[in-house]
């Protein structure tokens, strides 16, 4: 059968017309179909291609080419802008919806709250804020501050207090102090509003406030706060809030100023994350889509920022408090070994398990009061010598040395020395 096939295939003939005598059982009828594909597959790799096929092929070569550019784009991101979370990227249909319709609402208010976590207070600024605001008052509120070492509260209203009123609230608890400092900037700003009205011949009406900022933040927390009832739906996660909503404020009890109307406006975070350190610490946080990062490798990224990568002022007990909480230093172990070694120890092998649990413990506090960055410049922990490290010996320099030149190996030492490489002096 083959080999009469292999002869009507020589001479041009169409496959499919041959037909295998009656008496060939299964089997062999079987291998004569794949003798069948076999040889046209053969004659249509040996005929030129097709238009289609070119085509095809042409999109592939470009897929690739954009490939490597992006390839070539991650390798030349700036090593301070890097994470070992991967490529984090999170932009719903609801937030680019929410973008262009809070565009519109912002040029009738009257003071924008612009809401931002403590933790990483420069994470949640949003690029584009002032430009959306213009001229408008703004106030500035950060929330999670019971999560933030006193540190990074300072140097937060050191930087900001000059140009903006700053506010440390915890939106869920709430802090009377904070929160009466808010109304009293919104009333502030009503009256101004209701003053320029008068001057018209114009009623008075309640101030409008848009409050701003990243997913879950706090902001529908703070609305309800500030309107002394619980009107904006909060929940601990990402995306709750999917549309622009006006909540009306409790008239003041003591009977000044008119009630407030507060906006209450989905996350809006950037259509791309470029910096992917930044990125990584929203997932941190939660304040990101749980959907669009693995939580092993955001586990991952928190153990290096607790550790390797830790600002000696905002987390100096960062590795400290994963020892004490799950018994496993972060200074032994890499921080995918570290997940590893606490699922083993804890979550049976359930590395996820022990990732996810990473990952609340921070969020909830139970690691301390640690802040991811500040205002400032980082501040990195200075190499310590290890403890085999050979002592130096004293040197006793004479004018004949003094006046020497060093050679090259002892300019060589002295460089290590002094970059703290104490292995390699």
């Amino acid at each position: 059968c083959f080999r009469e096939l292999w002869l009507q295939w020589q001479s041009g003939g169409e496959l499919s017309s041959f037909a295998a005598p009656a008496h060939v059982d299964s089997m062999r009828r079987m291998r004569l179909l794949i003798a069948s594909m076999l040889l046209a597959s053969i004659r249509a790799f040996r005929a030129p291609p097709s238009p289609f096929l070119r085509r095809t092929t042409a999109l592939f070569a470009a897929k690739g080419k954009a490939k490597g550019k992006n390839r070539k784009v991650k390798e030349e991101t700036p090593e301070h802008e890097r994470s070992v979370a991967g490529a984090i990227n999170w932009y719903p249909g609801h937030i680019a919806r929410a973008e262009r319709e809070l565009r519109d609402y912002l040029k009738r208010v009257d003071v924008v709250i612009e809401a931002r976590d403590a933790r990483i207070g420069a994470t949640t600024a949003h690029p584009d804020v002032s430009e959306w605001i213009g001229a408008r008052p703004r106030v500035v509120v950060f929330t999670f501050a019971d999560l933030a070492p006193a540190n990074v509260v300072r140097d937060w209203k050191e930087e900001l207090s000059r140009d903006v009123p700053v506010f440390f609230v915890d939106a869920k608890r709430g802090g009377a102090k904070a929160l009466q400092g808010i109304r009293n900037e919104l009333t502030k700003a009503g009256r101004v509003v209701n003053e320029k009205r008068a001057k018209k011949g114009i009623m008075p009406r309640a101030a409008r406030v848009a409050v701003i900022g990243y997913p879950n933040v706090g902001k529908s927390a703070l609305i309800n706060k500030l309107a002394g009832r619980k009107a904006a739906k909060s929940e601990n996660k990402a995306g709750v809030t999917r549309s622009l909503n006006w909540v009306r404020s409790k008239p003041s009890t003591q009977g000044k100023g008119l009630p407030f109307e507060l906006l209450d406006s989905p996350g809006i975070i950037p259509a791309k994350q470029l910096n992917q350190r930044m990125a990584a610490r929203l997932a941190i946080c939660g304040d990101i889509g749980d959907a669009s990062y693995d939580t092993r490798l955001v586990a991952e990224a928190l153990v290096e920022e607790l550790t390797t990568r830790r600002d000696e002022r905002y987390a100096r007990d960062g590795g400290a408090s994963l020892l004490s909480k799950y018994g496993v230093d972060p200074d032994v172990f890499a921080p995918d070994v570290y997940v590893d070694e606490l699922a083993d120890l804890r979550y049976e092998g359930d590395a996820g398990t022990a990732a996810m649990a990473i990952l609340t413990d921070f969020r909830a506090g139970r690691l301390g009061k640690v802040a991811l960055e500040g205002p400032k410049a980082p501040q990195r922990a200075a190499p310590e010598p290890p403890a085999d490290a050979p002592k130096p010996k004293p040197v006793v320099v004479t004018n004949e040395d003094a006046t020497r030149p060093l050679s090259d190996e002892e300019r060589e030492m002295a460089e290590r020395r002094d970059a703290g490489d104490w292995v390699g002096w």
